[in-house]
């Protein structure tokens, strides 16, 4: 299984869309045009990940990071390039999506693991066991709705990393998936990182957690301005990125 991305170039409208009421737009239509243009997020991307790959993607707020993630994801497409991914995808990149807070933790489970990949009856198997991993055995009839952020977090950690357990996908991307969780979660994930993924699936995470990049990810992916600076071990791309920004 590989991810490789060839000459991928991403741009945003800057301006978007006007969303005022249409009489707004009547009352302006002898006014000046508001400008519009594009920002380029990422230029010319060329990046080729191999199996049983575990990589941080490093970088300042805005360099890029989580826009990389979703180009691979296919949730945007590239204005330029190309991006193939072999192999199932599974993904964490923005906390409830695909939840549905209004049914309770197990509908929940059965849900978001077939958004991964899993079948009814892996599910049903599953299930104890992701509930004693996020500690949600005791509220499996709960709805999302009433769980904190913290432990809507924990529970969908934890039916991704099941996932990854069992090996019914091959590509997993992360992007910075232990906000607002405790410390004890956090202890089992960053072990089950460390435990679960085997020879033939890649890990990718953004994250401004640098040291538990350093304890799941021994490679790592500096972007910067929206190019790869560099692609290596992750204390060569820490070194780097704190030299950068002033932070030796």
């Amino acid at each position: 299984m590989t991810i490789k991305l060839q000459a991928v170039s991403k741009s945003f409208m800057v301006s978007g869309r006007s969303r005022r009421p249409l009489y707004r737009e009547l009352i302006n239509l002898g006014s000046s045009p508001r400008q519009k243009g594009s920002r380029e997020v990422l230029k010319n991307i060329a990046l080729d990940i191999p199996d049983g790959s575990r990589v941080a993607i490093i970088g300042r707020n805005g360099a890029g990071k989580s826009t990389l993630l979703r180009l691979i994801a296919g949730i945007y497409k590239p204005n330029s390039g190309a991006v193939r991914v072999d192999g199932r995808l599974c993904c964490f990149l923005e906390p409830g999506a695909g939840a549905a807070s209004a049914l309770p933790v197990r509908d929940n489970v059965f849900l978001y693991a077939s958004l991964a990949g899993l079948g009814y009856r892996e599910t049903k198997e599953c299930l104890p066991r992701i509930l004693d991993f996020c500690s949600l055995t005791s509220q499996e009839f709960t709805w999302v709705e009433h769980l904190s952020f913290g432990m809507q977090q924990r529970l969908f950690m934890s039916i991704l990393l099941e996932t990854m357990r069992i090996k019914r996908a091959e590509v997993f991307l992360f992007d910075e998936f232990l906000m607002g969780v405790d410390r004890s979660f956090r202890t089992r994930v960053e072990s089950a990182l460390t435990s679960f993924p085997s020879s033939g699936q890649i890990v990718l995470h953004a994250s401004h957690d640098h040291e538990l990049m350093r304890r799941t990810c021994p490679q790592a992916i500096l972007i910067d301005s929206g190019t790869i600076r560099h692609y290596g071990t992750t204390e060569e791309v820490l070194d780097l990125y704190h030299r950068m920004s002033g932070n030796e």
